[in-house]
């Protein structure tokens, strides 16, 4: 056989690339169907142990465990909780927000807590003023589904495999996160004092806040080794921003109000 000439040769090469793109897709997708399987066996198992427990009455065991103390409930390993306040930041989308939580220093959020947790709200706060940081524990109520993995591949270890515990996945058992942050301020909810921005103070600290999330490179594995688009697009407060990477830099494009938020 005649060798292939150089043009053949580069449609061979670029055949051999999808194929192995289209192969791990494939892995992908099978890994997440497998995690499905295994979300929906649990399901059918705890439906199966809550219908062997219930009585002729009708009434199940754990429906009994319900009216409990709190401390009887605690002991048995039954938690309930409330949510004391609900938490808005300048990311509102997955892409583009930092993994680390030292990259994007001028980015800020809002937590507004519940006022029908207590008779008198204000006096929860009294006192918090006098400390500059503070321990949040929060649920990521936005994973897209409740299956998780005891192993994870974290996006800076290049297809790595380590233990869900020794990272910082959202996909966890109970789906809890920990955060420190730094206290800027407490305001009454009847204060309504903002900038162009929801959260970012100035144009200044907006446009600091994208070379932050831009320096570190949010994107994937995938879209840095094997998507040929460079176009990359997030979200940051008020903002929509369109960039693309190129060869040891990144260039803002485009940066432009989200549709579904109204400037002030």
């Amino acid at each position: 056989m005649s060798p292939l000439c150089e043009h053949c040769g580069e449609n061979m090469k670029k055949i051999h690339q999808q194929v192995s793109v289209m192969r791990k897709e494939i892995k992908n997708l099978r890994q997440t169907l497998d995690g499905a399987v295994r979300a929906h066996r649990k399901q059918l198992m705890s439906i199966q142990a809550a219908v062997s427990k219930a009585d002729f009455s009708g009434h199940s065991k754990k429906d009994c465990t319900s009216s409990l103390s709190a401390p009887d409930a605690l002991e048995q390993g039954n938690i309930q909780t409330v949510p004391i306040g609900y938490i808005s930041s300048c990311f509102s989308v997955k892409n583009g927000t930092p993994r680390q939580p030292t990259i994007c220093g001028p980015s800020r959020a809002q937590l507004r807590i519940q006022q029908s947790v207590f008779n008198n709200p204000e006096h929860a706060l009294v006192g918090l003023g006098q400390y500059s940081h503070v321990w949040i524990i929060f649920l990521f109520h936005k994973n897209g589904h409740q299956s998780y993995k005891a192993k994870v591949k974290p996006p800076r270890l290049n297809g790595q495999r380590v233990g869900v515990y020794s990272t910082r996945s959202p996909h966890r058992p109970n789906s809890l996160g920990l955060t420190l942050a730094k206290l800027d301020k407490i305001q009454e909810p009847s204060e309504c004092d903002r900038p162009r921005f929801r959260f970012l103070r100035s144009p200044e600290e907006a446009g600091a806040a994208i070379r932050a999330v831009l320096s570190a490179d949010p994107r994937s594995v995938y879209r840095r080794t094997r998507c040929k688009d460079r176009l990359f697009f997030f979200s940051l407060d008020t903002a929509d921003v369109t960039c693309w990477f190129g060869q040891g830099f990144a260039e803002v494009l485009e940066v432009r109000p989200l549709k579904d938020l109204a400037l002030k």
